[in-house]
C-alpha cells in the first residue's frame, strides 16, 4: 500500500514539474489574423472562396481556397467554342492607399527566372500559377516579414487586394502543310476582386550587405571537380553558382553561374534584410544542370558576426576548398 502511495505521489510530482518547468518550451502555433472585408465583387464570396491569414515566427501565411465553380460568367470564344476558365490571381499589399514597395522580388532572382526591370518590379505583389477554376484550388504564400522593410516597426494596418483580370482557354492545334503549332485564346475580364484590411506587428528589421569574392572547389583525394558534367558541348567541369539562405533553411538570393570551371571568380553583393543583429545565414554552393536537379557542392551556416571581418573572411565547407566572404555592418531600416 505504501509503495502504491509513493508511486502516485511521484507521478503527481512529475506532472506538476512538467507543467511548471520554465525550460520546457511549448511548440509555437500559427496565430490567426482577423481581417475586415473592405470591398469585393459579387462572386468573391464564401461559396466560391475562403481566405485565411496567419502569422508565425516572423512569417505571414496567406491562404486562398477557390472552390470548383462551373457556373461563373466565364468569357467564351465563339469561334472555337472555347470557355476560358483558367486564370491567375494577384496578391497586392497596400498601406494608406499606396502599394507597398519592397526589394523582395529583386533578391528572389534565380537562374531560371528573368530579371524584372519594369516600373512595377518593386511592387509588393505575389502572383499565383494559372489555375483551372472548374476544379478545387489552394493558393498559399509564405511571406517573411522582412518584405515589409519600408514600414515602421510596431503595429501597422495593411490592406491586401486579391484580384484577377485575364482568362485563358485550352490549347488549340493548328496544322499546315509546313508546320504545326498551338495557340490559346485570352480575354480580359475581372470576376474576382476583393480588398481586406488587417493589423500586424512589424518587427525591427536590419539591413546588411553580403559580399562574395569568389571560391574554389577542392581537388584532392576526397573530391575532384573533373567529370561532374560530361556533355558533348562543354568540358566536364561544373557550372558553379552560390546561394544565400535566410533564415538558414530558407532560400533568399542566388548568383548567376560560371560554366565549366572549378573556380568561381565573380564578385557578388546582396542586400540582406534580417531581424537580429547577429542572425545566422546559410551559404550553399551548387553545380547547375539544365537537364536534372542541381548538385550540391557544400553548405555552410553560421552567425553574421563571424563574417563581419575586414577585409574578408575565408571559409571552407563540403567540397569547397575556400570561399571568401564578408558581411557589412548591420543598420536598422525601420
Amino acid at each position: 500500500m505504501k509503495l502504491i502511495s509513493r508511486l502516485i505521489i511521484f507521478i503527481f510530482a512529475f506532472l506538476i514539474y512538467g507543467c511548471l518547468n520554465p525550460l520546457k518550451k511549448k511548440p509555437q502555433l500559427p496565430q490567426s489574423v482577423d481581417y475586415t472585408v473592405v470591398s469585393r465583387t459579387p462572386d468573391f464570396n464564401k461559396k466560391n472562396t475562403s481566405l485565411t491569414i496567419d502569422t508565425i515566427n516572423n512569417l505571414m501565411i496567406v491562404r486562398l481556397i477557390v472552390n470548383p465553380a462551373k457556373k461563373l460568367p466565364y468569357p467564351i470564344n465563339t469561334k472555337d467554342k472555347d470557355t476560358l476558365d483558367q486564370t491567375a490571381f494577384n496578391f497586392d499589399f497596400y498601406q494608406n492607399g499606396k502599394i507597398i514597395l519592397s526589394d523582395y522580388k529583386k533578391n528572389k532572382n534565380t537562374l531560371r527566372w528573368q530579371t524584372d526591370s519594369s516600373e512595377t518590379s518593386n511592387y509588393l505583389r505575389f502572383v499565383s500559377d494559372t489555375l483551372y477554376l472548374t476544379t478545387s484550388n489552394e493558393i498559399t504564400f509564405e511571406i517573411p516579414f522582412h518584405v515589409f522593410h519600408n514600414l515602421k516597426q510596431g503595429k501597422q494596418t495593411i490592406e491586401l487586394r486579391i484580384w484577377q483580370n485575364t482568362f485563358k482557354g485550352n490549347a488549340h492545334e493548328i496544322k499546315t502543310a509546313d508546320n504545326r503549332y498551338n495557340y490559346c485564346n485570352y480575354a480580359t475580364k475581372c470576376i474576382f476582386d476583393a480588398r481586406v484590411k488587417f493589423d500586424v506587428m512589424i518587427p525591427p528589421i536590419y539591413k546588411s550587405s553580403v559580399y562574395g569574392f569568389g571560391l574554389q572547389l577542392k581537388n584532392d583525394s576526397t573530391f575532384s571537380p573533373a567529370g561532374m558534367d560530361n556533355t558533348i558541348w562543354n568540358s566536364s567541369y561544373p557550372d558553379i553558382y552560390w546561394t544565400l539562405y535566410y533564415p538558414t533553411e530558407q532560400f533568399y538570393a542566388q548568383t548567376s553561374y560560371q560554366k565549366s570551371t572549378d573556380v568561381y571568380t565573380d564578385s557578388d553583393t546582396f542586400d540582406l534584410y534580417h531581424y537580429y543583429l547577429n542572425d545566422s545565414i546559410g551559404i550553399g554552393v551548387y553545380d547547375h544542370d539544365d537537364l536534372s536537379r542541381d548538385d550540391g557542392l557544400g553548405y555552410w551556416t553560421g552567425p553574421i558576426d563571424f563574417l563581419n571581418r575586414e577585409p574578408r573572411r575565408r571559409i571552407s565547407f563540403g567540397n569547397v576548398a575556400w570561399f571568401d566572404m564578408k558581411v557589412g555592418k548591420a543598420k536598422m531600416v525601420n
